[in-house]
């Protein structure tokens, strides 16, 4: 997948994102907001904030900044954003692969639904370490291929790579394969949505041991 498919791939789906695949990814995205305990003085950055819905779960009082490569997305966020009227809330344009915020500029970073449709998966996760203050939190909700899953399920996830770049994102993502370069110091690791089809991760950014 390169830049250029995900962009094309989020421009034919931005009109009904919010009717379709926000539904289901929709209490992810709450539990995750929940799980982070966000305080009114954290800086927060969101990688992938798609259409902003996420923001309507942060507390008024938290700063946060959401990046995306997609400006029709992008279009939605800032709508949602003004239409509910939401406090020390931001979008920007950026791509999360090369981030343009200076090393420990955010108390806690997160990644929703984002990471298996990135370019470099390792480059992304390689950022939001940086940005991320020492033993920060490091927040990731995305479909994992876990050790644990159906058969048939990583079966069919396999068929589907192929056509991955006509889908906008990996079907077969391998959690243990992602966090052999990753390193993630995992905290925590739940699962959410339709069929707990998707994995919420907590990290702490610092070295594992």
């Amino acid at each position: 997948m390169d830049d250029k498919s995900i962009i094309k791939s989020y421009k034919r789906v931005s009109s009904f994102y919010d009717y379709t695949f926000g539904k289901v990814f929709k209490p992810g995205q709450k539990k995750l907001v929940s799980m982070m305990e966000c305080t009114p003085t954290d800086k927060v950055l969101e990688i992938g904030i798609g259409t902003g819905t996420s923001y309507s779960y942060y507390p008024d009082e938290t700063a946060v900044i959401g990046i995306d490569i997609s400006p029709d997305m992008l279009d939605k966020a800032r709508n949602h954003i003004e239409s509910n009227r939401l406090k020390n809330k931001s979008v920007v344009m950026m791509n999360g692969e090369q981030l343009k915020f200076e090393d420990n500029s955010f108390d806690k970073v997160v990644g929703m639904y984002v990471v298996s449709v990135t370019q470099n998966p390792d480059l992304l996760i390689k950022e939001m370490k940086r940005v991320c203050k020492p033993n920060g939190d490091i927040y990731l909700v995305n479909h994992f291929s876990f050790d644990t899953d159906n058969a048939l399920i990583k079966v069919l996830e396999k068929g589907l790579m192929p056509i991955s770049k006509y889908l906008g994102w990996r079907p077969y993502f391998p959690f243990s394969e992602f966090n052999a370069y990753a390193k993630l110091n995992v905290q925590s690791i739940s699962k959410i949505n339709l069929f707990d089809y998707w994995g919420i991760i907590h990290a702490i950014n610092s070295p594992v041991d």
